[in-house]
């Protein structure tokens, strides 16, 4: 006989006997890598369907396909680690998983298809339990609650689950909605990392997990710290924080064994773009190592550059060849005429990028490596892309790094709530092109006093604004605005 208590972490032991217990309705998991946050809900829910005999699953993901490889097999997973095969019949199409005694269903749904979504039936009983996996993949919590309206109905008892490795970044609504979470009396909140299993179980994760682990850890701690603990260690004051400038020789930029080519349209004043990467899956880098761009030319003249940027020799000295490889182009109106010249008159495998509401998640996955290495002498372009950008005559820096940083404020919704509202004071009261020295102080000591001096925040922001209208003749109306 299996004990269910054998197949989690000693940290989570409470949180399962609250979960059948139904002491709480939520249940916000997060955590790093190897925290066994997924193993633990699963487990959970298999229990859920077997105690409660009206009690259905709908399990979520942001998209559908991404489902038969994740969490469905995370629960196939549980119920062979429970001892249960034979009380379970899985299918995949439609995609659920049946408890045979009772006919009880658990049900996989991508967020990106809502018909589906919409339409979720059971014959017996109803939706008690939702699981949102990779919960920082979703569009935001209102797309959360759109999703939990349509499936929480017909009930009184629910269990919802929430599990996602944090974003970096402190401002990623995932984060910032984990404060208020925390203020909940009907959430239960509960971090975990590797660390937690390696006390208990460490042949669950295995020797070449934990040795990756440290080598991180030993390398550059900030990242360890992130994708293994799984905590904040954005600042929020740059985009990305793992750009590195280095120098990479041709025989490098030959070498990689995945290889990305891109296009981006333009023509004046925005420029056509093309680059090429090279994509190292295991050290989670992205290496970009080639560009070019042009004003004003003809698709038949970028095809032509394209096609003389791809033909090259692998070895110096040999013949150069070209280099039939995928190349993904900005998927416009504009874009497919473009692409079509390149396919019939140069033979080029061009393709288009899907687009639609993919940029935060697209700024979500490069964040996340461990290293975009760009060569600045090479493609000075991109990596300025990545560093500053240029808007309505405007220089503005996209990466940096924060001098002083009030951690404290992030972790209470208050403070960093009342933070916002200063830095709102700040930018209206400030005027472009022009330093307040004056002001930038003023603002400074009061997230100082807040954070480190932990004066009453009330008192704070009453001699906040009252400094700034001593300031400024015209302030009291301006604050009362702003």
């Amino acid at each position: 006989m299996v004990k269910a208590a054998d197949l989690v972490i000693p940290s989570f032991h409470d949180v399962l006997g609250d979960v059948m217990a139904h002491g709480h309705t939520h249940y916000w998991m997060h955590g790093g890598r190897g925290s066994t946050k997924s193993s633990f809900i699963s487990v959970a829910i298999v229990l859920l369907i077997i105690a409660f005999p009206e009690a259905n699953a709908c399990i979520v993901r942001r998209f559908g396909n991404t489902l038969r490889d994740s969490v469905y097999q995370q629960m196939l997973w549980a119920i062979e680690a429970l001892g249960l095969d034979g009380y379970f019949h899985a299918k995949v199409s439609p995609m659920e998983i049946i408890y045979k005694p009772t006919g009880q269903r658990i049900v996989f749904r991508g967020a990106d298809d809502p018909v589906k979504l919409k339409s979720v039936k059971f014959t017996k009983g109803y939706c008690a339990v939702v699981w949102f996996e990779e919960l920082d993949q979703f569009d935001g919590i209102e797309a959360v609650r759109s999703i939990l309206n349509s499936l929480r109905r017909g009930g009184d008892r629910f269990w919802i689950f929430y599990s996602y490795n944090p974003p970096k970044t402190m401002w990623s609504w995932v984060n910032v909605e984990r404060l208020e979470r925390c203020r909940r009396c009907d959430t239960i909140v509960r971090h975990s990392s590797y660390l937690d299993v390696v006390e208990s179980h460490p042949e669950w994760l295995g020797e070449p997990f934990i040795e990756e682990a440290e080598y991180l850890r030993e390398t550059c701690e900030q990242a360890w710290r992130w994708e293994y603990l799984g905590e904040v260690t954005g600042t929020g004051g740059n985009v990305f924080d793992n750009i590195l400038d280095i120098r990479m020789s041709d025989m490098r930029c030959r070498g990689f064994e995945r290889t990305r080519n891109g296009v981006d349209w333009g023509w004046f004043p925005d420029p056509w773009r093309f680059i090429r990467c090279g994509w190292e899956p295991g050290a989670r880098r992205l290496s970009i190592y080639s560009e070019m761009s042009a004003n004003r030319k003809t698709h038949s003249e970028t095809g032509q550059m394209v096609l003389d940027a791809m033909t090259y020799s692998d070895v110096a000295g040999e013949d150069a060849y070209f280099h039939d490889e995928l190349i993904w182009c900005d998927d416009t109106p504009d874009g497919k005429q473009s692409m079509a010249v390149y396919r019939r008159d140069f033979g080029l495998r061009a393709r288009p990028a899907r687009k639609a509401r993919m940029r935060r998640l697209s700024y979500d996955w490069l964040a996340g490596l461990r290293e975009i290495c760009i060569d600045a002498e090479r493609c000075p372009l991109t990596y300025a892309e990545f560093t500053i950008s240029d808007a309505r005559g405007f220089t503005a820096i996209t990466e940096a790094t924060a001098i002083e940083m009030f951690p404290e404020l992030r972790n209470d919704l208050l403070l960093l709530s009342l933070a916002s509202y200063f830095a709102q004071l700040a930018e209206v009261l400030s005027q472009e092109d022009a330093s307040s020295p004056a002001l930038l102080s003023l603002i400074l000591n009061a997230l100082y006093a807040l954070s480190k001096l932990k004066k009453p925040p009330r008192l704070v922001k009453a001699a906040t604004e009252l400094r700034l209208a001593a300031s400024r003749t015209t302030a009291p109306e301006e604050v009362r605005r702003a």
